[in-house]
């Protein structure tokens, strides 16, 4: 049990991890977004950051 624990954790720091790149990377896409396409480049950039979140949320949600 302690082995499927330890294994559920190191993907959740993966995914937070990544979580983290991806919202480095929104808050370099609001500082640099410009013109028309500006609002759409800042939406996929939150959608790109939620969805390692999300994924980590499923992962913890039975722990």
């Amino acid at each position: 049990m302690n082995d499927l624990l330890e294994n559920e954790r190191e993907n959740l720091l993966q995914l937070l991890a990544k979580a983290q790149q991806r919202l480095d990377t929104l808050k370099e896409t609001v500082k640099t977004a410009n013109g028309g396409l500006a609002g759409m480049d800042i939406r996929i950039a939150i959608g790109d950051a939620i969805t390692p979140l999300n994924v980590a949320f499923e992962i913890a949600e039975p722990l």
